[in-house]
């Protein structure tokens, strides 16, 4: 089959033809969805866990290291330098190096969550960037996010806006989405 006679670069050729017509592109694409396109059903976490994502995404989102129980859904969260050193850390917390490292390491069905590594909060920033509608303010979050100092620019624009509960609850709802996601692999295996 020539390239001229190639489905795929004749659909094209049409989309281009139409770009700047929004009718014929909605309708276009309302074909394509009723024809072609079928959604994956999401997989729902069973609903005790409900409680626990939102409170492991808290967490996370607060830089700590948490484990979960999934037999008991008890939650057991501590900083990352108290696990590399539970000796150090045993007295600023009133408590036995053993009872630091530890009653994760008894329980039979744990899954652990770390916190997010920097790339990927830029990916949360990033993704709240392109649904903000205020065109000047997605323009110096835009900016912020490219130049030096990403996530102080970032911040400091966000708390002096009209958008600061907005971000937040964007990150919320992309951390417990994570979760979600984390936790229904685990429990597959």
């Amino acid at each position: 089959m020539s390239k001229a006679n190639d489905p795929l670069t004749t659909i094209l050729q049409i989309l281009h033809l139409v770009k700047e017509d929004d009718e014929k592109l909605q309708r276009i694409l309302t074909f394509l969805q009723e024809e072609f396109y079928e959604e994956e059903e999401e997989e729902l976490l069973p609903e005790q866990y409900n409680k626990v994502v939102q409170e492991i995404a808290g967490n996370i989102d607060a830089g700590l290291v948490c484990y979960l129980n999934l037999d008991t859904l008890e939650i057991k969260e501590c900083i990352r330098e108290m696990l590399d050193d539970p000796e150090m850390y045993a007295e600023d917390y009133g408590l036995t190096p053993e009872e630091v490292e530890s009653k994760h390491d008894q329980w039979e069905h744990c899954v652990e969550f770390e916190p997010l590594q920097s790339f990927e909060s830029f990916k949360i920033m990033e993704q709240f960037v392109d649904n903000v509608k205020n065109v000047k303010l997605k323009y110096q979050l835009e900016r912020a996010l490219n130049n030096r100092r990403p996530f102080a620019h970032f911040k400091n624009l966000i708390d002096s806006s009209d958008y600061r509960q907005d971000w937040f609850d964007f990150k919320q709802k992309w951390l417990e989405s994570y979760v979600n996601n984390l936790l229904l692999v685990e429990l597959k295996k």
